[in-house]
């Protein structure tokens, strides 16, 4: 951690960006054998929380794999090209030291998050900013489904067992974040398996909301084919960055239930109501109509993200998995 301190020339930013690339181009077996264990430690920790009702993975590895986080992890290029604009952002950038890594090390404790303090900041370009540079690096994103009436106490609850198991969100400690998936991608390549964990973007949702929102995902879908429009069905959970907070933009649920939306141990009501809604989806609608609402959906990262034709034929086998 040190060496990062003390290493504050822009160039540090360069070598996040290429950490993110070696990690991505890695495709040993290991890698995804790492993947799962933070996935199911993960799920081993919210079981503990009173209150539990199932979790959920969004985003990568689970658009990546197929179902029961089968089949093998492709090599996404959009990750790469990501990655490659943080490279040539430190190229353009008239700042030769990266000074954020000096203010993280004094202020980081004190400040809120990433955002209050580092966005209006004019000493940094907006393009090397803390979390500009930290999102090159590889998390995951996991949901605690909890019991309405349980929420309060499962926050502290389980921000006190992510800590005894050593998850830690990115933003608490970057400098550390940026250290630790260094030794992670390390000891990936050496075909190894890390004993560190990635960073975890953790979320807590209501099950009666979630419940609402699987049920009117067929609704929103045949609204938005009728009147030619882009689904949206905003979900906006409480996430914990440095302390549990709720983000100031909404997710759309359409996109993650869609392209990644992984459940693990759902109670009775929202499996059932899933697999209902999985299955009139899959049954009114044809792949490529839901490939374009997956892309209409998602960010221009998406688009670019599924030229890796791997991630369409991943698509196309969720898809296909969810008739009866």
């Amino acid at each position: 951690m040190n060496g990062l301190v003390n290493d504050c020339s822009i160039h540090i930013c360069s070598k996040v960006a290429e950490i993110s690339s070696e990690f991505e181009e890695y495709t040993g077996s290991n890698k995804k054998d790492y993947l799962i264990h933070n996935i199911e430690l993960y799920n081993s920790i919210v079981q503990q929380v009173s209150g539990y009702c199932g979790s959920f993975g969004t985003g990568y590895p689970f658009y990546a794999l197929s179902k029961n986080l089968a089949g093998n992890l492709p090599v996404i290029d959009e990750q790469i090209d990501y990655n490659n604009q943080l490279i040539q952002a430190v190229a353009n950038s008239s700042n030769t030291a990266w000074t954020c890594a000096t203010c993280l090390f004094k202020n980081s404790s004190n400040m809120p998050d990433l955002k209050q303090v580092c966005k209006p900041c004019p000493n940094m370009d907006d393009a090397l900013k803390p979390r500009k540079v930290i999102n090159r690096l590889p998390d995951i994103d996991m949901w605690m489904v909890c019991e309405d009436h349980f929420i309060n106490d499962a926050k502290d609850s389980l921000m006190f067992l992510l800590g005894k198991y050593h998850f830690h969100p990115s933003d608490i400690n970057p400098l550390r974040t940026i250290y630790d998936i260094t030794e992670i991608t390390d000891s990936i390549k050496m075909g190894l398996q890390p004993t560190k964990l990635l960073p975890l973007d953790a979320h807590i949702i209501s099950s009666s909301t979630l419940l609402s929102l699987i049920e009117q995902v067929p609704f929103t879908l045949k609204c938005a084919k009728e009147n030619n429009q882009i689904p949206y069905l905003p979900i906006h959970p409480l996430s914990y960055r440095k302390v549990w907070q709720y983000d100031d933009t909404a997710y759309n649920f359409i996109h993650d239930y869609l392209s990644s939306f992984t459940e693990f141990n759902f109670n009775s009501d929202l499996q059932q109501m899933l697999e209902e809604t999985r299955n009139i989806i899959s049954m009114h609608y044809t792949v490529e109509e839901l490939y374009q609402y997956l892309l209409a959906t998602g960010p221009e990262s998406v688009k670019r993200r599924h030229k890796t034709l791997e991630l369409k034929d991943r698509f196309e086998e969720r898809i296909e998995s969810w008739k009866k």
